[in-house]
């Protein structure tokens, strides 16, 4: 009698044991994109067509990207390969020291001078991670209203209106100052 309650005691352990999951899990199937190049250099603009796991509604579009990184990952959405005198559009995550997370707007010119227009701003305490992958989801309205949520979460935790509605043709991924891997396109 001791023999099958020790063997199944064991095999609950064990079992337990094997249960806990890798926060690198979340990324399998994706893309990877390190921040070699800052927020002043000319960025590698990715086509969405290009993109395999988008999620077409019609209306809008998701898009699922990760980041590994302690502050201010940035995604900029274009219409253009090239966005030199003309608008995009950004969302900062982890700006302010890890504190908050911005949408905007952004004219840049032939000469690289840039000029911001923030739309919205939120409270996102502590939302990147240099030990993890922090997943969430980009929901992209035709109408131009964008909103970024927590992979799996039913509300935003950021979203602002883009009144000059650029089409996301093209993403980018850059960093302010520290160091970042972007994962993108990946399964939803």
């Amino acid at each position: 009698m001791i023999a099958p309650v020790v063997m199944f005691v064991v095999i609950s352990l064990l079992h337990v044991g094997a249960g806990h999951s890798n926060d690198f899990d979340a990324i399998k199937g994706c893309k990877q994109y390190n921040t070699e190049l800052g927020y002043n250099d000319p960025l590698e603009y990715i086509p969405t067509s290009s993109l395999n796991h988008t999620v077409d509604y019609g209306e809008f579009k998701y898009y699922k990207i990760g980041i590994l990184g302690t502050n201010d990952g940035v995604i900029r959405l274009s219409n253009h390969v090239y966005p030199y005198d003309r608008n995009v559009s950004e969302v900062v995550l982890g700006s302010h020291n890890n504190t908050r997370s911005i949408g905007r707007t952004q004219y840049r010119n032939s000469s690289n001078e840039y000029k911001n227009n923030d739309l919205a701003r939120a409270m996102s305490p502590n939302l990147l991670s240099p030990y993890r992958p922090v997943m969430l989801k980009l929901k992209i309205w035709a109408t131009g209203k964008k909103e970024m949520f927590h992979d799996g979460q039913d509300y935003p935790f950021l979203g602002f209106m883009d009144a000059s509605k650029i089409v996301t043709l093209y993403m980018a991924f850059t960093k302010v100052d520290k160091d970042l891997v972007f994962f993108y396109d990946c399964p939803m």
